[in-house]
């Protein structure tokens, strides 16, 4: 859809983007191409700029519930703009892409996408009822052994040995999350994607990352694994 007479006002943040005491004005237009439902299409990001003539990009992704939120990332004193929201159906997965202005443009220092690809995790079922994680310098095992027996069974044999060709895999960002201590000017991203197990909805765990995008420059700051109740964890290095 390129109709941008269809475009309407999707959200407004008024923010010191260009400038750390500037009066700048963002808008996100975006066209609606379904009756009742909040998907996106032809999102288009729009900075008034307190003291020149405005500037526009195309937003490259569609989906539902997009939104803005404007803040210091990059420690500069200037607020950046990320552009959130979700796509993927059932999937669930998170969109977020922050800009930041420079020479009169609007320049991408973060991308889901950009991230998912540049950090890989791999993930393995391991005999005696474990799966292993590993994300670079980043490793972990988790112990599955009080999953349920059915479960279990599907994936080892009575001598608890692995007998699935099927492997876990961590899937792609399912929420990322602007967050702030309280001692720091700026704000810092946590990101989260889930360890998938024999099937979609089968949750082994969720990776947690923070990082902070200081001087436009992504820096992983903690990597951790969150798993429910009746899952135990060890990391190893």
């Amino acid at each position: 859809m390129n109709d941008k007479s269809k475009q309407t006002v999707v959200d407004t943040k008024e923010a010191n983007v260009t400038g750390e005491h500037s009066n700048d004005k963002v808008i996100l237009l975006g066209a609606y191409p379904y009756e009742d439902s909040n998907y996106l299409d032809n999102v288009e990001l729009v900075l008034n700029r307190e003291n020149s003539e405005p500037i526009s990009i195309k937003f490259p992704y569609s989906g539902y519930n997009i939104q803005l939120f404007t803040a210091d990332f990059t420690g500069d004193k200037k607020s950046e703009i990320m552009v959130r929201g979700g796509y993927g159906g059932s999937g669930g997965f998170e969109i977020g892409v922050i800009y930041t202005y420079e020479n009169g443009t609007l320049v991408d220092i973060f991308n889901h996408e950009n991230f998912n690809n540049s950090n890989p995790c791999t993930s393995k079922f391991k005999d005696n009822y474990k799966v292993s994680v590993n994300c670079g310098k980043s490793k972990y095992l988790i112990d599955i052994s009080k999953r349920p027996k059915d479960y279990l069974d599907s994936i080892y044999t009575p001598n608890k040995t692995v007998n699935t060709s099927i492997n876990p895999y961590v899937d792609a960002p399912i929420g990322i999350y602007p967050i702030k201590e309280i001692y720091n000017s700026y704000y810092e991203l946590l990101i989260e994607q889930r360890i998938v197990g024999t099937v979609n909805f089968d949750t082994i765990g969720v990776i947690q990352t923070v990082i902070d995008i200081l001087n436009s420059k992504l820096n992983i700051l903690s990597k951790g694994v969150f798993l429910s109740s009746y899952d135990e964890r060890k990391k190893y290095k």
